[in-house]
């Protein structure tokens, strides 16, 4: 059964405290606090990149590579499976233009 408890005071062991007092023990404790980006706050040009909602705005698989240099990783919610893919794309990419010749 799944249910929405009050903040978390302690953790001990496998009980953990609540706001309200109250103690319960648990096999599992599962963090699922979300995500909101907030690229867009910080970053001032994405050369389209980056979406309204903070996100990759193109989509897999294509979501990771932008203009300039810039790329992204985890950013079209496919967990750390897909983060680790990014990021595997990204230094992938970047592998390939150390190996070029420069055109100064």
């Amino acid at each position: 059964h799944v249910q929405v408890l009050p903040a978390m005071k302690t953790v001990d062991g496998n009980v953990v405290e609540f706001a309200d007092g109250k103690r319960h023990p648990f096999d599992a404790i599962v963090f699922a606090t979300g995500y909101r980006s907030t690229t867009k706050k910080w970053l001032k040009s994405d050369d389209g990149l980056i979406g309204e909602d903070g996100m990759a705005r193109r989509s897999y698989p294509e979501h990771w590579k932008g203009e300039n240099g810039l790329y992204c990783a985890g950013m079209v919610r496919r967990g750390l499976y897909g983060s680790c893919e990014d990021a595997e794309s990204i230094a992938e990419d970047i592998s390939k233009k150390k190996k070029k010749p420069d055109q100064a």
